[in-house]
């Protein structure tokens, strides 16, 4: 008899539901903030500044928000940080409409923004964790990047369509958005997983750092997601390059560019079955090979359609790696650093990424399109062989993590939300196995503390 399918609850729904809206509406101010800059000052650069203070913001709220998700009440920081958010964007929305807005006051709220945005990702993550059964992670992961893929598409033609009136809609609807998700996070349980015990600050960002560092399965993860964040931040230029020089035109960049979206939308579809049936390490080595195939016919296609195909085909693969490496990561990860690892993961992928357009900008105008696109791929191969053979011997399999899903499912009675690593025995016993790339059996319990 065919077992009814598991559901992933309500709370995860409400949690889902407030970040999806909240994605949408930061979709559209992204495109909005460089816009109004550039009306407001008649200075490109001023765009160019706002952008850059967005990701400014990004880059240095990740690791205090690590530390921020681990100690804290995580119900109390989504509504702290999604009220900010509101408030930032209901501010800015005003000074657009009365015609007071200036180039100072949108640096200062693309800064914000990118660090209340930052700031919520490992909050969201430990939440995830705990209201998500294990086995039911990858599903759950695979709904969060198709949302962000989906957001990626409406949020640009929501921004469109407002712009045209006012760029204050734009940032009211914004506004709106971080209230929706207030309110739906208002409506999740006051405990949303285990809080820590208070350290300094500085040793407490850096024992999610070493954490990583000492698991060459995450290790290798950062690395991937480094290198991989840097080639497609890259691949706009490349795109809008190789256009200009065959003279496809605009429409040949918007549809090239739109394949961001589909592949990315696809990919997600396809990322939790992935991530069920094949071991971690080499889930994510087929993935990255996938993507260097595709970038090695983006090289060599000449047809705007090809090319659209073949990018398509690359990112789908983005979200495979992330599903498959966020759910592991949650599993060898104690509850008591889920945060702060999940910070610097973030942290070490994102750091570098904003240098992408200008490498391959001049790498194209030194070598040529076809050279930067074929040593990307390059770049991309090695990644795959490396992650192969370092994550190969080092990951559980599909079926050690079925056992150990069930194992958690049978004892419901060792759940206790307030669970905490106690003792400094057992946090070398769970570091050593993640070391090992292993699954720390005794921290798997906690998963059932927000099961409903």
């Amino acid at each position: 008899m065919k077992q009814p399918k598991q559901k992933l609850g309500r709370r995860f729904w409400l949690l889902f539901s407030g970040e999806a809206a909240s994605a949408v509406g930061t979709a559209a101010s992204v495109i909005a903030l460089p816009m109004v800059a550039y009306q407001v000052s008649g200075d490109v650069r001023h765009a160019g500044f706002t952008s850059t203070a967005l990701s400014l913001g990004i880059v240095a709220a990740r690791l205090p928000a690590g530390v921020l998700a681990d100690r804290y009440e995580r119900r109390t920081l989504l509504l702290l940080g999604n009220a900010v958010g509101a408030l930032v964007l209901g501010t800015l929305a005003v000074l657009r409409a009365t015609g007071s807005v200036h180039p100072g006051a949108l640096l200062t709220a693309a800064f914000l923004l990118g660090a209340v945005g930052s700031t919520l990702a490992p909050v969201e993550n430990v939440a995830v964790r705990t209201f998500v059964q294990a086995d039911l992670l990858p599903r759950a992961l695979a709904l969060i990047q198709s949302r962000a893929a989906l957001a990626l598409i409406v949020g640009p033609l929501v921004a469109g369509v407002l712009l045209k009136a006012n760029a204050a809609w734009v940032f009211a609807a914004d506004a709106l958005t971080y209230l929706t998700a207030a309110c739906c996070a208002f409506l999740l349980p006051a405990k949303a997983g285990p809080t820590g015990k208070q350290q300094p600050a500085l040793r407490a960002v850096t024992e999610g750092l070493r954490f990583l560092w000492r698991s060459p399965f995450l290790r290798y993860g950062a690395l991937n997601a480094t290198v991989l964040n840097l080639v497609f931040n890259g691949l706009l230029i490349v795109v809008i390059a190789s256009c200009d020089r065959t003279g496809a035109g605009s429409v040949a960049v918007g549809v090239q560019t739109a394949c961001f979206g589909a592949g990315a939308v696809a990919g997600s579809l396809i990322a939790a079955p992935v991530a069920r049936r094949l071991p971690a390490g080499r889930g994510i080595a087929l993935a990255t090979a996938v993507i260097a195939l595709a970038l090695l016919g983006f090289a060599t296609v000449r047809s705007t359609w090809g090319a659209a195909l073949m990018l398509a085909l690359a990112t789908a693969g983005g979200p495979v790696i992330t599903v498959v490496l966020s759910s592991m990561q949650m599993r060898i990860t104690p509850p008591r650093l889920q945060g702060r690892v999940h910070s610097a993961s973030g942290f070490l992928s994102q750091a570098v990424a904003p240098l992408g357009p200008t490498l391959a900008g001049a790498s194209a105008h030194a070598f040529g399109l076809g050279p930067t696109v074929t040593a990307a791929a390059a770049l991309v191969v090695l990644l795959a062989v490396v992650g192969w053979f370092t994550t190969a011997r080092r990951t559980v399999t599909a079926e050690a993590r079925q056992s150990l899903d069930a194992q958690v499912s049978a004892a419901p009675s060792q759940v206790s939300t307030n669970a905490q690593v106690s003792t400094d025995a057992k946090v070398s016993t769970d570091e050593q196995k993640a070391r090992a790339g292993e699954v720390p059996a005794a921290e798997a319990p906690t998963v059932e503390a927000g099961r409903g």
